[in-house]
């Protein structure tokens, strides 16, 4: 199935520009920048430059895509979970991050905020995950679920065909 695309108006794309900002420090994008929404799959997802982006999850957040993060090589400025190698498959079947499996955490960030998850050998993306606790008390904690895997390598999202 195809994605229902249109482009934005002036006023639109501020907003949306303004929004993609505030959510991805890196990202270079300005009201001059070709951006359209559509709906592909039952999703929302922001093109920029005829490029998948993002996609605005159940509950309005925009979440980035992990092909966008691939191609563009950037990490958005989003705060990075390391995880080690055992922890990789079960994240690429969708799994949630567990405590044990975190080897470091550059960045911080609050509950509720997205980070990216990356493996400890390649430094790979491999998810992008909401946290159910701070930063701060991951650190502290040696067992439970601590992140919520919202979109991975290989998930719907990764195989679709825009």
């Amino acid at each position: 199935m195809g994605c229902i695309r249109h482009m934005l108006s002036k006023k639109e794309r501020r907003k949306v520009v303004e929004e993609l900002k505030q959510r991805f420090s890196n990202l270079e994008i300005n009201v001059k920048t070709q951006i359209e929404i559509g709906v592909c799959d039952e999703k929302t997802i922001y093109f920029v430059n005829s490029e998948p982006i993002a996609l605005k999850d159940e509950s309005g957040r925009i979440v980035p895509l992990l092909k966008f993060i691939y191609k563009a090589n950037t990490m958005l400025g989003l705060p990075l979970v390391i995880v080690d190698m055992g922890a990789v498959k079960h994240l690429l079947h969708g799994a949630d991050v567990m405590a044990p499996g975190i080897v470091k955490i550059i960045g911080s960030f609050s509950k509720g905020d997205l980070a990216l998850v990356v493996d400890e050998k390649y430094g790979k993306p491999l998810a992008v995950c909401e946290a159910l606790y701070s930063s701060e008390e991951i650190s502290k904690m040696s067992k439970g679920k601590v992140l919520k895997n919202l979109h991975y390598v290989g998930d719907k999202m990764w195989k679709f065909k825009f």
